[in-house]
């Protein structure tokens, strides 16, 4: 097993893609063999399968360009590659199950806003903090606020004047005397 959990995570999904779709595929051709209905089970969820391989290659693939180092650019990737999947694959189950009723498009249009969007997050030019700054200072007029009245401030202490300097004589090293022993009176018993 790898080390990296986001390989660890996606050798899991595999399996048990692969686990689910073999149980189907023999519950399908025990039960009713003349409709085959696992292979739905196999496409759908193999988008998902190859989306999560995708996102894993585009992760691990380094290169330089903005699709492999920038994580939102990197997510809007995936996320039209799994809508395009998914709308090609809804169009097959309407075509093939529904031929006469086309109701795909409704899923692909309202998510295709959804994806028009999330590109327009990713890849809109993102302006610093400071450029921020002046298009704000300079589209809006000066608020005026009423501003709580400051305490007033503390004179400060002056200094007084250097005086002239004295020359002080150094202290010479004299033994110090010890202090006479104080005797203290015994106390009297009772």
């Amino acid at each position: 097993m790898p080390q990296d959990p986001r390989a660890r995570a996606l050798l899991i999904h595999i399996a048990a893609y692969a686990a689910v779709v073999g149980i189907c595929t023999v519950v399908n051709l025990w039960l009713n063999p003349h409709k085959l209905w696992f292979i739905w089970v196999a496409a759908g969820w193999g988008i998902g399968v190859a989306a999560h391989g995708f996102a894993y290659w585009l992760r691990h693939a380094h290169r330089r360009e903005r699709v492999f180092v920038d994580p939102r650019a990197r997510g809007f990737t995936v996320h039209l590659f799994a809508y395009v999947a998914v709308v090609i694959l809804l169009f097959v189950v309407n075509l093939v199950v529904t031929p006469n009723t086309w109701w795909f498009y409704w899923v692909a249009l309202s998510w295709g806003a959804g994806i028009a969007l999330h590109g327009w997050l990713a890849f809109r030019k993102r302006r610093s903090g400071s450029d921020m700054k002046q298009s704000i200072a300079s589209s809006t007029p000066p608020i005026e606020t009423a501003r709580k009245p400051q305490p007033a401030a503390k004179p400060q202490r002056k200094s007084p004047p250097p005086k002239e300097q004295a020359t002080v004589p150094k202290k010479q090293n004299t033994p110090r005397k010890k202090p006479a022993a104080v005797h203290k009176r015994p106390t009297p018993k009772r």
